[in-house]
């Protein structure tokens, strides 16, 4: 064996060693069912402060019953929605609203996707319009769920 070569190896195994315990902490993703949503009466929205904004109003506005919680640690359920640009120029929104069961698992119980095709300038006005359009979608879509599930 070569000298580069067992570096290598060695490396490799001395990342893994630091890599295992973060994996460990990672919360398995289960596949929940929109009915989980029955009971719930807190949750937590994500950090992206405007796309937060226009979900918490949607959500106050349609289950004002529903308490919005500042803290992830105090709620039922998770609701993270956010943008990214794609390599190819196409933008990605995507929404979930998971369920922490423990620490090591979670239950993905509804979620939104949805992408636009590279046209969409990221500082034009109908881009500013779309985002709004999309939190709101996805926040009426989680209304939606929620009442199905609580009926």
């Amino acid at each position: 064996m070569n000298m580069s070569f067992r570096k290598m190896v060695w490396l490799s195994l001395l990342m893994l060693t630091f890599a295992l315990p973060v994996l460990a902490q990672t919360p398995v993703i289960e596949r929940g069912q929109p009915d989980e949503l029955r009971g719930v009466t807190k949750l937590f929205v994500g950090p992206d402060v405007q796309q937060r904004e226009v979900v918490v109003r949607e959500i106050n506005k349609e289950l004002p019953d529903l308490e919005i919680v500042s803290r992830p640690e105090e709620s039922d359920i998770h609701l993270q929605f956010s943008m990214k640009e794609m390599r190819d120029g196409r933008i990605e929104w995507v929404g979930t609203v998971v369920k922490l069961i423990d620490a090591n698992r979670a239950r993905a119980l509804y979620s939104f996707k949805s992408e636009l095709s590279p046209i969409y300038e990221l500082h034009s006005i109908k881009n500013y319009a779309i985002e709004r359009m999309m939190p709101l979608t996805f926040a009426r879509g989680f209304v939606s769920a929620y009442k199905k599930a609580n009926g």
